[in-house]
Order: C-alpha cells, then structure tokens, then sequence
C-alpha cells in the first residue's frame, strides 16, 4: 500500500485505542500520564478510545472516552486482571495501549497468546515505568508486546540489564501540562496564601506532593524538614497528601518528631488519595510554595518537580533514578541518595528492590542554601520554566511524540493486514486453479 492510500484510509477511519491504564479520572500518577496522552490523542480527530479503567468506579465524567471500571470483579482484584483478560478479546481495536508495573501486566504474554489465537489483528503498545532494579521476569512480561516505550533512558537501560535480549525501546518523558499548571499574577497567589493557609502565610512553606505510601519515605521529608527548622523557624511543612493512606499514619509521625498539625505541618483537608483536589487548587499550592521537596526512594519519573518547575518553584528532589537525568544543576537542587550502604533499603511488599534512602542531612543542608541564597533557587527555577515550556509540554513536544507513535504503528497495522489479505488472495487463485 502507498504511503497516499495509507494516509488517505487513515483520515476516513477513526483509528479505535483500546487502553488498559489508571482512568484518566483519577488523580494518581498514571492518571495523570493517561489523561494527557489520550488528550493529544483526541485532539488529532483520528482516535476513538476505550479504556478500562483502574481506580475507576462508574462515576458519571466528562471525558469523550468510553471508560469501564476494572477493579469491580469476582477476584476482588484492584486491577481486575482476570477480568479484562474476558474482555479484551471480545472487543474492537487497532491498537492495544498499556500503561501499568511490569510485575502488574504479569497477564499480558497469556493475553496476547489468546488474542493472537483467536485470529485478532491489532498492535500493541506498553508505556512501562522503572523505578529501581527489575526483575527479569518483569522485563519478559512487557517484552511480549510489539513496541516497548520507556519513561527515561534511565528506565530503558535498567530494563536492558535485567533482560538483554529485550526488544528495542523508545524513550518518551512525562510532560507537564502548562494549561493547569502555570505562573499566576502575585495578587491571586497572596490571597490564596492568606485563605490557604492562614496565620502561617507569611512563613517560607515547603511543600511534598507525594502519595503517603511507603516508596515516597514522607517521614525522612519530616525528618530533613525538623533540622531545617532548627534554622528557619518561621518556616511550615506542608504534606499535600492523605495523613493515612498506603504509608504511615502521619499524625503519629509527626508527633514523634515533637511537631503539631497547628504550628508546623499541615495536611490537606477532606482529602482522597484516588480524587484529590481540582487541578486549579493544586496549581495555586504549587505557586504558593517557596519550595517544593521529595524524599522518594525511587521515582519512573516524578510528576510534582515536573508541575512545580512549570510554576516557576524551586524543586529539591533525591539523586536517584529518573530524576537524577532530568533535575540538571542549572534548574533545580538534588541531594544525596543512596551514597553508602548505608543509605538503603529493602521495604516490605516491594518485590526486594534495594532503595536508596535520601541523606537526611545533606537535605537539611541544601534547604538551608536554597533559603539563605533564594535569588538563586529563583534563577534555576526559571531555567527549568523555559525548559518546560520548551521541551517537556504533554501537549507540545511530548504529545506530538506519541501521536508520532501511535500514527506509525497504525501505519504498520495497515500495511501487514493489506499484506496479508493479498497473500490470502493469491493462495485462493492457486487452489482454484489447482482444482480445474
């Protein structure tokens, strides 16, 4: 078929996704990731997308997606393996999209076998994070779909030691969306800093937006945060998080540490881990924060340095994994992780990866020089603004990656099954005139 015919099919076919992924309705990680790249999806006109959803329960949404929840099944399943193994097959798509854990999409080689057994014609395509050291039998797992996209080259080469005859990968960064994340006017912030978060407004706020589970490490947050305040009294911490959740009951976490939810760390009120807060919410505590801090153990990417760069916050996030490729010294402050054996761990139902633990100290330390030479944090913060706004839009640079992607392997498609009816077609002539 020639490359007119191809494009001409593609415009009069909407091009049908079929994803398995967190529902763009929901404010983890993956949702976030989801949600954007299905946007630059259906912003082309060209896609038509399904999703069965984790962490979606029915609610009514205003997505032009059709989204069915997976975690209501008879397995009592989150993830509701064994029921989208039933329903894959019985649906139409042209390209199969999973994002999730490799040890998650342990079902997928039986899946495909499935599909391909019973005759199905699509391509698939796994967005898979690494976060840490892979098991090779995760590596497997993903390598059984037909195109493999990592989420940094840090991701990518990790995968490649766990399994080296692994298929070879793209590399596609998270974005930041700078429609609902943005630099707002001085004015709007200072009244939400009053109403936000009231007597306290005028102090320097340092900010963690993580999940309270046990990979983001809040309590070492809260450690590195009590020696700072050593020198910063007029300084506040606030956990943009559930105070219990899959982690710590934070309360008694900072209690321990000597701290009160009145005069030094705030949480978030009526918050839910799966709904959040609105998007605009979030993006005035980002501007309303003099620093946005991590103490995660590990990230495939990070989504809350990527939202506070395009606010133009200064970011301190552990040297480790992704981050450390992206958080260059001219935009943002990393601070030691994992520099001794000392500084790791093993954490309980984490399938034994060794994390690195972010030195406590020399977090205190780097805080300590953000806030005492804070005309230069403002400096990398605005670096890491433009190269934002530059590079890492979901709806610029990255988005245009994937719908890149997503164009070439409907391509493919197209090409095999016109290749293969034609080879289907001559098989019949012969037996035809075998027979006269």
């Amino acid at each position: 078929m020639t490359k007119k015919k191809l494009s001409k099919q593609m415009r009069n076919k909407k091009i049908k996704v079929l994803a398995y992924c967190d529902s763009p309705t929901c404010a983890t990680g993956f949702g976030t990731v989801s949600r954007n790249i299905f946007e630059a999806l259906y912003k082309t006109g060209r896609y038509d997308i399904d999703v069965l959803g984790i962490n979606y329960w029915g609610d009514p949404h205003q997505f032009p997606y059709r989204i069915w929840p997976t975690g209501t099944n008879a397995q009592k399943d989150p993830y509701g393996r064994e029921k989208v193994m039933a329903m894959i097959p019985q649906m139409e798509y042209d390209i199969l999209f999973l994002l999730q854990d490799t040890f998650i999409l342990n079902f997928v080689p039986r899946l495909l076998e499935q599909l391909k057994s019973a005759g199905k014609t699509f391509k698939s395509i796994c967005y898979f994070p690494i976060d840490g050291t892979p098991k090779e039998d995760w590596i497997k797992t993903v390598n059984s779909v037909d195109n493999l996209v990592a989420y940094s080259e840090f991701g990518k080469r990790m995968a490649k030691e766990a399994f080296v005859d692994v298929q070879e990968m793209q590399v596609i960064p998270h974005g930041a969306n700078i429609t609902d994340f943005k630099v707002l006017p001085s004015v709007e912030v200072d009244d939400f800093k009053r109403m936000y978060f009231g007597k306290h407004f005028e102090k320097f706020i340092v900010t963690n937006l993580n999940r309270n589970q046990h990979r983001k490490d809040i309590p070492r947050t809260i450690a590195a945060f009590k020696e700072f305040r050593k020198e910063v009294p007029e300084s506040i911490l606030y956990l943009h998080m559930a105070a219990q959740d899959q982690g710590w009951n934070l309360l008694e976490v900072i209690k321990s540490y000597g701290f009160n939810t009145n005069d030094d760390v705030i949480f978030p009120e009526n918050f839910g881990p799966n709904q959040g807060y609105p998007r605009a919410v979030v993006n005035m505590i980002y501007n309303a924060s003099d620093l946005v801090v991590s103490t995660a153990l590990g990230e495939g990417m990070g989504m809350s340095w990527l939202e506070a760069m395009a606010t133009k916050t200064p970011v301190l996030m552990p040297n480790n994994t992704a981050m450390t490729e992206f958080i260059t010294e001219d935009r943002g402050y990393l601070c030691d992780s994992g520099t001794s054996v000392g500084l790791t761990t093993v954490l309980a139902n984490d399938n034994e990866v060794i994390r690195p633990l972010v030195d406590v100290d020399d977090m205190a330390n780097k805080m300590i020089t953000i806030y005492n030479d804070y005309p230069e944090a403002v400096i990398r913060a605005e670096n890491a603004y433009k190269w934002i706004k530059k590079s890492m839009d979901w709806q610029g640079n990255i988005g245009r990656e994937w719908v890149k992607l997503f164009d070439k392997v409907y391509k493919e498609l197209m090409v095999e099954k016109v290749e293969g009816s034609i080879k289907d077609g001559n098989s019949k002539k012969v037996i035809k005139s075998e027979s006269l």
